[in-house]
């Protein structure tokens, strides 16, 4: 085999190899929330608590309009009974849409869906029992289709596949119990239904997981820097906000480290840019394995500067953090483009939140208190006063 064969041959491979990580890594990200950051839990949390507000809004509206459905084809008698039941179910997801209660906790977020859910399945189960009481089950238009119409709002959300299958699972559950009252449970049609449903569920399924997906993308595309894997600035920022408020009315402190690679400019200068990108690269690995996993936010704070928020941690707590990342350095040794291997070290300066604290006054602490670890000689760590 030729050299150049060769070549195309373990390039194809790498090619191979690199898809399947990136598939492995994608199914991983979707199969399960726990895997998430509690940043992008935020965001996904906000998305679904204006998708759910949107669609109780809607369904206020729609709720009392189909009275006049209700007029054309149900006896006089019956009337009074669902207009009650179409009622509540308004005023249900009328507060459903008003509660705005911590927009960006995940926990609530799927709480929300859950009532929604509860609130159209309790509709459809009052409303199918009075219409099997009078005999009207099966010629009333608009009753019939609920379930389905529940279950193909799941389409909408930006759902992990784990909750893709509890969400499907909870509705085929009710139809089920629903068919039990019905007494039509084991029969053709029963059974049409939840075959029916189970396909939906499916399709919705798939449409939920795939917006979580792309959901991902977009936010990592806007709040990640490229070389790195990091949040950005603008991230680190935002996040930052967020964390310094939720901390004070915790009433815990909050820590943030800056981060400055010793003499990079110099090093530039010398083994040239693709080696600085490794070096960069490799100390972010360093930084993410002393980060708590989604508690702590790591950033590359611009050029060779990195920033790292410990929400609970004090100025004490985050030194012995900082000092434990300034050691780590010395074990990491990066290959140059050219072949030499050489090593790297940080300067780091420590600032707790103080009650006037402003997002500028504490990186400001933290700033002068990088400047004087690099102006005492460097590879050390300082405390802001």
């Amino acid at each position: 085999m030729s050299v150049s064969s060769a070549l195309v041959k373990n390039k194809k491979k790498n090619i191979t190899s690199s898809l399947e990580v990136m598939l492995i890594e994608t199914l991983l990200d979707v199969s399960r929330g726990k895997r998430h950051s509690r940043y992008f839990n935020q965001t996904r949390s906000h998305f679904l608590f204006r998708r759910i507000r949107i669609i109780a809004l809607l369904l206020a509206l729609v709720q009392p309009a189909w009275v006049l459905v209700d007029y054309l084809l149900l006896p006089q008698d019956m009337l009074q009974s669902i207009a009650i039941a179409r009622a509540g179910a308004a005023l249900g997801c009328i507060a459903l849409a008003l509660w705005g209660f911590k927009r960006y906790n995940m926990k609530l977020a799927q709480l929300r869906l859950i009532l929604l859910v509860v609130i159209l399945s309790a509709f459809q189960t009052v409303s199918s029992s009075m219409l099997i009481g009078h005999g009207y089950e099966s010629n009333v238009a608009g009753y019939h289709f609920f379930p389905f119409m529940i279950m193909t709002m799941m389409a909408v959300f930006p759902l992990s596949i784990l909750e893709a299958v509890g969400y499907t699972a909870f509705i085929l559950v009710i139809e089920y119990a629903t068919q039990l009252v019905r007494g039509t449970a084991g029969s053709v049609e029963g059974i049409n239904s939840l075959w029916l449903l189970g396909v939906l569920g499916l399709i919705a399924g798939w449409a939920a997981v795939n917006q979580l997906n792309m959901l991902l993308g977009l936010y990592r595309q806007a709040t990640r820097d490229p070389l790195t894997g990091l949040a950005n600035r603008r991230q680190a920022m935002e996040q930052l906000s967020g964390d310094m408020k939720l901390m004070r009315e915790k009433s815990k402190p909050l820590s943030v480290l800056l981060f400055d690679l010793d003499k990079f400019k110099s090093f530039n200068d010398t083994y040239g840019h693709a080696a600085g990108d490794i070096v960069l690269q490799r100390f972010a690995k360093v930084m993410r394995k002393f980060a708590r996993k989604r508690l702590d936010l790591v950033c590359r704070y611009g050029g060779e500067e990195f920033l790292m928020v410990l929400p609970g941690l004090d100025a004490e707590q985050a030194g012995e953090v900082a000092e434990k990342i300034r050691l780590a350095c010395y074990d990491e040794q990066v290959k140059t483009p050219t072949g030499e291997r050489i090593g790297f070290t940080t300067s780091i300066g420590v600032a707790e939140l103080k009650a006037e604290d402003t997002i500028d006054s504490l990186l400001q602490h933290s700033d002068d208190a990088l400047y004087e670890a690099k102006g005492t000689g460097r590879d050390k760590v300082k405390i802001a006063d």
